[in-house]
């Protein structure tokens, strides 16, 4: 009986030595997992949605400290203390056919992995010099899953005469700027232009001028940067009745306490859908249709003499659709090096076309619609979209130089044949006659004679391009589809004119801390660059 109780007692003692190693192994692991997951919340891990990531050491995960995180290992669905929100613009509607009365709209960019944001709202206090009014903005989203920030519209109503428009969290607020929506339009089709980003090519813009004019249509054209002397040639067309220019602004935020991703690398083509959407929110109650296109998206009404006719008809097929689907047909064409050079006759001559269709493009009724995506709104019933399929847009993506440089054609991943589009004799004469016209024109022929007559920066953007968002696909990564990472070599010879503007960011808030921007204006000081 002894021995067994002594056998008991050292199996007990046995126990114990052996326990105290395991627990310290067990708790230097905890350590150290501690610290190689940064300042992440263990329940966050469990939450977050997987991602294919490169194979890099989670110890490469920053710690989270105040301003832009630098991420190498792209694992950009980490939770953040706070979602950042920069406020692109924000409109009033004093009445409104589908807002009501004293309506206002709020066109942002959100940081939306800490929130579903379809389920969040932005409490809004609108006042006037007698009256304070507090309301939730309901939040409508245009995000894509590979991207972290999403283009988000809020709306909401406020007060009569709209003096001062504050966003507010438990009891903090800020004032942002807003701005009166348009209620007249020189015409009633408004064309919106995707922003324009170190742009040179003259010859595909003159083409989209005078074929929108032709047809009943204002180009609206956001520029984040272009080359000078042909942003004077656009001045000169603004003055003519032809386009309104308007600024693109890169997303900055001023300052933070807490850490935030960087917007513009994070947003979808670094946020376009903004642009389509400040465009639609400008002209909702003074459009009758507006077209989101890009510069090179060239349409001809086949049937109709008109846009206006060409979409009123369109529309008319069906009372429920929400809005009209043109896919785009790829093609190229030799272009003139100088304005004397320029005739739509030898465009339509060189035009080839290419059997590969692209991405559509949309119009829509705008009263319909309150936020667009880059190829139209994922908050419409897509069997109420109408696609086209007896007309299309002639995408002039491929400009040749008269030497037909090898430098652009080996880019292109199309073969093309003779041009397949169909256009009325008659729109050509007008047409041809109509840049007769301007050419004559001294304002606009002084000013194109500083014009680009060949390309520098559109061979470095086409190859960027094409290397970061096409062949993205045969990697195991996943990132947000954008050209932020372009490296642009600067040309002393080629000057360029950026849009800029004073940048503020409000106190920290909670769950959204907000930035924005004021009193826009044009820099000829940055250089050419996104």
């Amino acid at each position: 009986m002894a021995s067994l109780r002594q056998f008991r007692i050292n199996i007990f003692r046995y126990r114990k030595c052996l326990l105290f190693p395991v627990v310290t192994i067990l708790m230097l692991f905890m350590y150290y997992y501690k610290n190689s997951m940064g300042d992440r919340n263990i329940t966050d891990v469990f939450h977050e949605k997987p991602k294919i990531v490169p194979k890099v050491s989670r110890n490469s995960i920053p710690k989270l400290l105040p301003g832009v995180l630098n991420d190498p290992t792209r694992i950009l669905n980490r939770k953040l203390p706070v979602s950042h929100v920069y406020i692109v613009s924000a409109y009033y509607y004093p009445h409104s056919q589908a807002l009501g009365k004293n309506a206002v709209v709020l066109n942002s960019i959100v940081d939306s992995v800490n929130f579903n944001i379809e389920k969040s709202t932005f409490n809004v206090v609108g006042s006037n010099e007698t009256q304070e009014k507090s309301s939730s903005a309901i939040l409508q989203s245009e995000g894509t899953d590979a991207c972290r920030y999403a283009s988000v519209v809020a709306t909401t109503n406020t007060v009569d005469k709209l003096k001062k428009l504050q966003l507010e969290s438990e009891g903090s607020t800020i004032e942002i700027p807003f701005k009166l929506a348009r209620y007249s339009a020189p015409k009633p089709v408004i064309i919106c232009i995707a922003p324009q980003y170190v742009a040179e090519q003259w010859q595909i813009f003159m083409i989209q001028a005078h074929v929108a004019h032709r047809f009943g249509a204002l180009l609206h054209i956001y520029i984040t940067s272009m080359v000078d002397s042909y942003f004077k040639f656009l001045k000169e067309y603004e003055r003519q009745g032809y386009i309104t220019i308007d600024f693109w602004l890169r997303m900055k935020f001023a300052e933070s306490v807490t850490s935030y991703f960087e917007p513009n690398v994070n947003a979808e083509f670094k946020n376009q859908a903004g642009a389509y959407t400040d465009c639609l929110l400008q002209y909702k109650e003074a459009a009758k249709y507006i077209a989101f296109f890009e510069m090179e998206d060239i349409l001809f009404p086949t049937i109709y003499p008109s846009y206006l006719r060409e979409f009123h008809t369109r529309f008319s097929l069906d009372a429920n659709t929400s809005s009209l689907y043109y896919l785009r047909e790829k093609h190229e064409f030799v272009k003139s090096p100088h304005i004397l050079e320029f005739s739509f006759y030898d465009v339509l001559g060189s035009l080839r076309s290419s059997t590969k269709f692209g991405y559509g493009a949309v119009v829509v009724k705008p009263y319909l619609h309150n936020s667009i995506g880059i190829s139209g709104t994922r908050n419409e019933i897509l069997e109420n979209r109408q696609t086209i399929h007896n007309s299309h847009i002639t995408h002039i993506q491929w400009p040749l130089e008269k030497n037909r440089n090898k430098e652009i054609t080996e880019l292109v991943e199309a073969d093309f044949g003779p041009f397949t589009g169909k256009i009325r004799p008659a729109d050509i004469i007008a047409i041809e006659k109509d840049i007769t016209r301007i050419k004559g024109n001294p304002e606009i022929f002084s000013a194109a004679q500083e014009l680009p007559s060949a390309d520098y920066y559109f061979p470095i953007i086409s190859q960027c391009k094409k290397n970061i968002l096409f062949f993205e696909s045969e990697s195991n990564e996943r990132k947000c589809p954008n050209t932020e990472s372009c490296e642009l070599s600067q040309n002393e010879d080629v000057k360029c004119v950026h849009s800029n503007a004073e940048y503020f960011s409000g106190h920290h808030m909670e769950p959204f801390t907000f930035h924005f921007s004021n009193n826009s204006f044009w820099s000829y000081e940055i250089g050419c660059y996104q």
